[in-house]
């Protein structure tokens, strides 16, 4: 099972979601009713580096996301080390998603 770990705006920490189909361009969520459309999230998954997404889509419990960079899928299907510990960015414009002060 494919999980993804899902930073929104505002919120503290990240959200665990079962993924149901990924592309180089983009990915299908479980249990996201939460999420907004048109909303910009950063999705942690796999082996990649943290990556910027844009929710373009929201029904019966699932999300479909869209990638701003395609990413390397097979890169993505790898688990994480069990000691891994997934932070949001910390630098660039991504760090600033969280930031409240910021435009």
């Amino acid at each position: 099972m494919l999980r993804a770990d899902i930073f929104r705006l505002n919120r503290p920490g990240a959200e665990s979601h079962r993924v149901t189909n990924i592309s180089e361009t983009g990915l299908c969520i479980v249990q996201a009713e939460v999420l907004e459309v048109g909303s910009a999230v950063v999705v942690a998954i796999g082996q990649i580096a943290p990556v910027a997404a844009d929710v373009v889509w929201v029904r019966g419990g699932l999300a479909g996301l869209r990638f701003h960079k395609p990413i390397d899928v097979a890169q993505a299907r790898l688990r994480r080390s069990a000691g891994d510990v997934v932070t949001p960015p910390a630098a660039g414009w991504l760090a600033e998603l969280n930031d409240p002060y910021a435009k």
